[in-house]
């Protein structure tokens, strides 16, 4: 069950969606979803750097996001709008993440959380992380392909595991199949 909150402060992790009003062609290219990262930035379109979220306001990152395009002589007069799309947590839940990541941890389970953002709440793979990610559902393990944007976008359950593996010294090759991984997409 996800909740959308305009007031409450974003924190990394949070995904918020954005939409640029009033610039036709400008939609195409800002209108999207964006995850505050780690350090509590969002890189959004066009921009050279991130902006600062974290401890912001959905509407005072509309309107710092709005200065950014001003300034960086993009767009005259933007109109921003930001929802942010906070997950509720389950009380207490975590998934374990580990392997080669950044911060081997214990992570704060989110409805709606997939493959990819509990793997950036680790602080995301290190440079030895392989294309395979194990995940350890319910007493069965299934092999991921880090490669694939779908197997990214698997959502994630409460109690699950997730490993990144180290990569091989020649090939990277993925271990898994696609009949076991369709399962987990349905």
């Amino acid at each position: 069950m996800s909740g959308l909150v305009s007031g409450a402060e974003l924190v990394p992790g949070d995904v918020i969606t954005l939409k640029m009003r009033g610039v036709k062609a400008a939609a195409q290219e800002i209108d999207g979803e964006y995850t505050v990262d780690e350090q509590g930035m969002i890189r959004l379109p066009l921009l050279e750097t991130p902006r600062r979220a974290a401890g912001l306001s959905p509407v005072s990152f509309a309107r710092s996001a709005e200065a950014a395009y001003r300034e960086a002589g993009i767009y005259s007069n933007p109109a921003i709008e930001v929802v942010a799309n906070k997950a509720v947590e389950a009380e207490g839940a975590v998934l374990s993440v580990g392997g080669q990541v950044r911060r081997n941890s214990q992570v704060p389970f989110r409805q709606g959380m997939t493959v990819l953002q509990a793997i950036d709440a680790a602080g995301g793979r290190t440079e030895f992380g392989g294309r395979n990610v194990m995940l350890i559902r319910g007493g069965k393990q299934y092999c991921l392909d880090f490669q694939r944007l779908s197997h990214k976008n698997i959502q994630v359950k409460a109690g699950d595991s997730l490993q990144v593996e180290q990569k091989p010294a020649l090939f990277d090759r993925w271990k898994g199949s696609d009949a076991e991984v369709k399962a987990l997409m349905e």
